[in-house]
């Protein structure tokens, strides 16, 4: 008997012992679900974050669009007015350009930006890394590191095959996270050494003659177009062959071959003042004997808005005395006067004594008809 109850007194404080571990594990349980409910949720707010985060990371790949992200504060941060600019647009075989990207950026710092020529990047600065600079390999792209900086790239010797799309991409640092790029053309040129040369076959033409000239210009790139003018009226001309040389520059030359006709020539009118014996001024006007002039022919050659020079031939007609055309008097001259500045004219000219005798012998015969009359 005493020992049956020392067993079932030694059974209840084994019971109530596993008892108090239950009520401790349950109450352990109970106290870490709210930690777990509040990482979870914590773990949920971070990833929505982000989302958000990665919401705000736009890319503006065309000119001028303008990315913002609102701050907590309530101000705005903005990317905006990302231009390229290439100085100058169309550089000479040999020499320097200038690529300068310029942008406008509120609220957030720059990462990043990035010079491409087509799809390939040959510069990058990144104020948040050292060296801030760096240059990557493209055939044909020299940088002068020295002149460059964040917002330029100067590039020396450039060659032919840099002609084309350059772009420069801007990108901000946190909060903002965008993308913004510029794109520009650049045209590598190379303009004739000399003004064009024009040849022609007389110096000298007649209506109904036929004109033959040619024009050539040395050998540029791109190739410069020509033209003909007469008297500054456009004339129609044979096409422009041109003429490829082993530098891949190419050499323009146009022929013409016209038939002149009265509309292409200008009449031209001299005027003269002399002085009769009387000291009475008369005014003689007097034009060519074909009552037509010279022929200017210019012969111009263009490369588009970069390059314009001429060359001009002045085409006169063959030599012949002048003929005049009117003789004004006077207001207070007579047939007198007429007579006297006749007759001063003829004695300078060489006329003998007995052509002057027979002159004053006219000249008394028309005053006595009159006063008889």
């Amino acid at each position: 008997m005493t020992m049956t109850m020392l067993w079932l007194l030694w059974m209840m404080s084994l019971l109530k012992t596993d008892t108090r571990r239950i009520n401790i594990v349950l109450r352990s349980r109970s106290r870490a679900v709210p930690k777990m409910q509040i990482r979870e949720e914590h773990e949920q707010q971070q990833q929505q974050q982000q989302e958000q985060d990665s919401k705000q990371k736009t890319h503006a790949l065309h000119y001028g669009e303008k990315v913002q992200y609102r701050l907590k504060n309530g101000a705005q941060a903005t990317l905006r007015n990302v231009n390229l600019l290439i100085e100058p647009p169309a550089v000479r075989r040999g020499q320097s350009v200038a690529l300068r990207c310029e942008y406008q950026l509120d609220g957030a710092p720059l990462y990043s930006i990035k010079f491409y020529r087509g799809q390939l990047e040959f510069y990058r600065f990144t104020p948040g890394e050292y060296p801030h600079t760096k240059v990557f390999q493209y055939p044909g792209i020299k940088v002068d590191e020295s002149s460059s900086n964040a917002t330029l790239v100067l590039i020396r010797n450039v060659s032919f095959g840099l002609s084309g799309n350059f772009s420069c991409e801007v990108t901000a640092d946190a909060p903002l996270y965008s993308t913004a790029t510029a794109y520009a053309q650049m045209q590598v040129v190379e303009f004739p050494e000399k003004r064009p040369q024009l040849f022609t076959e007389n110096t000298r033409y007649e209506p109904g003659d036929v004109l033959r000239a040619n024009c050539s210009t040395p050998p540029s790139r791109p190739r410069a177009e020509l033209r003909f003018t007469i008297n500054h009226m456009p004339v129609a001309s044979e096409e422009t062959q041109y003429i490829r040389t082993v530098d891949n520059l190419i050499a323009s030359r146009l022929s013409l071959k016209l038939q002149l006709q009265a509309v292409h020539f200008v009449a031209t009118t001299t005027s003269s003042s002399t002085t009769n014996a009387n000291g009475r001024a008369t005014n003689v006007q007097m034009t060519n004997g074909n009552a037509r002039g010279g022929l200017m022919l210019r012969c111009t050659a263009q490369i588009g808005d970069l390059y314009q020079e001429y060359k001009e031939i002045e085409l006169g007609t063959p030599q012949k005395d002048p003929v005049p055309a009117r003789v004004t008097l006077s207001s207070d001259s007579g047939l007198r006067n007429f007579f006297e500045t006749y007759f001063y004219t003829s004695t300078a000219g060489g006329l003998d004594v007995m052509g002057s005798f027979f002159m004053c012998c006219l000249i008394c015969l028309v005053w006595i008809t009159r006063i008889a009359s």
